[in-house]
């Protein structure tokens, strides 16, 4: 289980730096990137993201995958963890019933 703190989903992301580019890439969603010119930028960038993948997916009628959590294993100077804060979460459900109406 990921980190929870009152009715918020953390998703761990891998920040790496590769040529002056900042990349984040979600542990628990291979699909989902983003990227920037800072570390600030990234992390604002990989939170967005993280929104228009859950919308994405809620469309589908399914949903991001609960959080994990991960050890960092050793911090680099180009790549670190961070925990990226998730949107609220949507019931595809709910979602699917307001399209209907």
């Amino acid at each position: 289980m990921g980190i929870y703190i009152r009715g918020l989903d953390f998703y761990p992301a891998m920040i790496s730096r590769e040529d002056g580019v900042f990349r984040a890439d979600f542990v628990d969603i291979p699909d989902c990137r983003a990227y920037g010119a800072t570390t600030i930028e990234v992390e604002s960038n990989a939170r967005q993201a993280l929104g228009v993948h859950m919308s994405t997916l809620a469309r589908f009628g399914r949903a991001l995958p609960a959080p994990s959590a991960v050890s960092e294993g050793g911090r680099a100077a180009d790549r670190y963890l961070v925990y990226i804060e998730g949107p609220e979460r949507i019931d595809a459900t709910r979602l699917s019933q307001r399209k209907a109406a």
